[in-house]
């Protein structure tokens, strides 16, 4: 979807319309501190709010997930505007809470009250027109930042799965490097292999799922899995696992070295290996999550919406029991089978180039709402998770590209430091598919 507009002092000149229709969403805009009193707000988008509401959660650890604010008022009003605002710290421990969860239901919805559940039920997830469930900074935990998210890393005081393993939070085990790259890396320190991972801080649901690697893995050890996953808590549907795992799982003579899977594992229609073949640095691998199906693909280089044949790797379509998305968060981890050594005893390093989640559905035509002089800044109308690709010309037949923008919020902003003093020329701006 692009739109092209006209630099000032012009008005906007053309907005090419081939929208998609938007579907429900609800955004957690002001993330309230662990260990304070504040409250969490929010803003709905996509529909018409007057017969909805909002139903919060939070999880305490040790104690489990509670209805807020009350059990007695369950649901939180949203405004004509779209926005709402949860006081999530109506106990004692509320403020230590680690996640947050809200979900748009109807002003019907009558679940009963949650009140120390270790997980939030399907039933109240397929309650949900839509859903934002994130886990908030807390101590003891390291975060960082990879491809536009936050992520928090893994770490044990003893032997946990996978493997089992010890995992390090160590920056020698996971770093982010000055282009933005993600290194994830198997030590050997003090006589003890650990291992990798790292976890988003938020839920994405239906949609695409896109890993790009910037190593090889064919030539991994036998003994050394990556995982690009998604994993929940809530047993339901094997933990709504979904898995692209490069690996041999300590067979060295296996000739396929990747696998998908819909957990679980070992039922039939549930796994397909191949190959990833030898050298090839560059790879993209991804899965797109439907209600009734998980299309799974590995390409070669960087995604490609249509990617020559030559460079599809390998398709696969899983439509057996389909899992429904919940607390799911996504997961990328380097670990060892079985917590056995590396054959040949060296650490092992790989370099993840990106991750994107893209919404299923269509973006609506992106729309300016604000075009501001100087060097110009461009307020625009947008779907959350959606990249935008910016350009200017002075002719309408060379654009230069500005850059790519990942939408946060139904807005998005950018600037242009170069178009200062510009008598005259255009912007356009496109979702990525």
């Amino acid at each position: 979807m692009t739109s092209i507009w006209k630099c000032l002092p012009f008005a906007l000149v053309c907005l090419v319309a081939n929208a998609g229709a938007s579907a429900p969403g609800i955004l957690i805009t002001n993330l309230s501190p662990y260990n304070s009193l504040r409250n969490v707000s929010g803003l709905v988008y996509g529909t018409n709010s007057a017969s909805l509401a909002v139903a919060v959660f939070i999880y305490v650890p040790g104690y489990g997930w509670v209805t807020k604010p009350t059990c007695a008022q369950p649901l939180t009003a949203v405004q004509p505007d779209g926005s709402w605002i949860a006081d999530i710290t109506t106990g004692g421990a509320d403020p230590l809470a680690t996640r947050i969860a809200a979900l748009l239901v109807s002003k019907s919805y009558n679940q009963p009250c949650v009140n120390g559940s270790s997980v939030l039920s399907t039933n109240i997830y397929a309650q949900a027109l839509a859903s934002a469930i994130v886990t908030r900074p807390y101590p003891s935990v390291r975060w960082v930042s990879f491809s536009g998210y936050d992520w928090w890393v893994k770490s044990s005081a003893g032997l946990v799965g996978p493997g089992p393993n010890y995992f390090s939070n160590s920056t020698n085990n996971v770093w982010v490097d000055n282009v933005g790259q993600l290194h994830l890396r198997i030590t050997n320190r003090s006589n003890q292999w650990q291992c990798a991972e790292l976890v988003t801080a938020r839920t994405f649901g239906y949609g695409s799922y896109r890993f790009e690697l910037n190593s090889p893995v064919d030539n991994l050890d036998p003994n050394v899995v990556l995982g690009l996953f998604t994993w929940s808590d809530d047993p339901a549907f094997n933990y709504r696992e979904i898995d692209i795992e490069c690996g041999r799982w300590s067979n060295p003579s296996d000739v396929n070295n990747s696998q998908f899977v819909v957990q679980p594992f070992a039922a039939v229609g549930h796994l397909v290996r191949s190959a990833v073949p030898t050298g090839l640095t560059n790879s993209t691998h991804l899965f797109t999550w439907e209600t009734n199906r998980i299309t799974f693909q590995s390409q070669r280089g960087s995604f490609s919406p249509n990617p020559d044949p030559t460079n599809v790797l390998r398709n696969w379509t899983y439509s057996l029991v389909t899992p429904r998305t919940g607390d799911e968060n996504i997961r990328i981890n380097l670990w060892l089978n079985r917590g056995a050594a590396p054959t040949d005893k060296n650490e092992v390093e790989v370099i993840i180039k990106s991750f994107q989640f893209v919404p299923l559905e269509a973006p609506p035509a992106p729309r300016l709402t604000r075009l501001m002089s100087g060097p110009a800044r461009l307020v625009m109308d947008s779907q959350p998770d959606r990249r935008y690709e910016f350009e200017a010309s002075r002719n309408l037949r060379q654009w230069e590209p500005l850059g790519v923008v990942l939408a946060t919020n139904i807005v998005v902003n950018f600037t242009n430091l170069t178009s200062a003093g510009l008598d005259q020329c255009y912007y356009r701006a496109a979702a990525l598919p």
